[in-house]
């Protein structure tokens, strides 16, 4: 596989990843891991050479490039499901956090675990922060926290929305700020200062959907949130600056609702140039948007069961 393909990859409940064609929409390849297994979240690495995933009670990882359809590592160590997962930058270690409170760092070097640190409270999301040193997770209980995954603990608790399930969190990349979505359509986002996160930091919400949120996902090129839910649709948001409350902040705007999907929406992700966005759904369909008009350019087909989740890594390589 070439340096500059993209890889685009979605999982479902019929228990099968398949890798797309993003052009065309045609099937390149699929991998059957297993009746028994169930594939929550998964992520694919930097380099392009590695697809992670997580499911219930287990983490593992593929080589993208191989010839053999079974993982080179599973970690079946975990007590409840793995419901976040992603690499570090250089490709060498992937994160989890599960339903069993932990956190967890994987070395693909040695297939070993690296790190380990349990939290009370059921974890729902994570992702890492622009800095390279720490993570962000989002538990049942609302809470947001920093993980320093150099010094094993946790630096910092927030609690946006007690007792109302943190179900995603998205970073911008310059960590300028961090959007929380929550089980009951809130997004709550957090404006940062100098990279860091802090009690101080700067916290206002609003209503993005009236039902669960699954995913929610910042634009690389910062100008786009995207929110998909249970109500079946997609919801892309834009900073408008020319809406400052007092705090001189600019908030997040509707841009437009995507319709299309006939059941709940449970994954998005943007292409690295925002010009496009995908989703997965549980009417077994993955599409691929343009974000500036909204319109479907593409419907994916293959699975025939519920698309829960997807990777896509289009960025060129040095």
């Amino acid at each position: 596989m070439s340096e500059n393909d993209v890889i685009l990859v979605t999982s479902s409940y019929d228990h099968n990843f398949i890798f797309w064609d993003a052009t065309t929409g045609q099937q390149k390849h699929e991998i059957n891991y297993g009746d028994k297994v169930i594939v929550n979240r998964i992520d694919t690495s930097q380099d392009k050479k590695y697809l992670a995933a997580g499911g219930n009670f287990f983490a593992s990882y593929y080589d993208i490039n191989s010839q053999k359809n079974t993982p080179v590592y599973v970690y079946d160590g975990y007590k409840n499901n793995v419901t976040g997962i992603g690499f570090l930058k250089d490709s060498n270690f992937f994160y989890t956090c599960s339903e069993d409170g932990f956190i967890r760092m994987h070395d693909l070097r040695s297939n070993n675990l690296s790190r380990e640190y349990q939290e009370k409270e059921p974890l729902n999301t994570i992702c890492l922060h622009p800095n390279e040193t720490e993570l962000i997770v989002g538990d049942q209980m609302g809470n947001v926290k920093i993980y320093d995954f150099q010094q094993n603990k946790v630096r910092l608790r927030l609690t946006p929305c007690p007792e109302v399930g943190i179900r995603s969190i998205s970073i911008a990349y310059n960590a300028s700020q961090i959007v929380a979505a929550d089980s009951q359509g809130q997004c709550h986002t957090y404006v940062m200062s100098n990279m860091d996160l802090t009690e101080q930091s700067f916290l206002y919400k609003f209503e993005a959907h009236q039902d669960y949120i699954l995913k929610a996902s910042i634009s690389a090129d910062l100008r786009y949130l995207a929110t998909c839910s249970a109500d079946k649709t997609v919801k892309l948001w834009t900073l408008n600056e020319k809406n400052l409350g007092n705090d001189k902040y600019p908030r997040w705007e509707l841009f437009s609702t995507l319709y299309g999907h006939g059941k709940w929406v449970w994954d998005c992700a943007f292409s690295c140039d925002s010009e496009y966005i995908i989703t997965a759904s549980s009417d077994l369909t993955t599409k691929i948007w343009q974000t500036d008009s909204a319109a479907v350019l593409r419907t994916l087909k293959g699975h025939k069961q519920a698309v829960t989740s997807l990777s896509i890594n289009d960025i060129a390589i040095d």
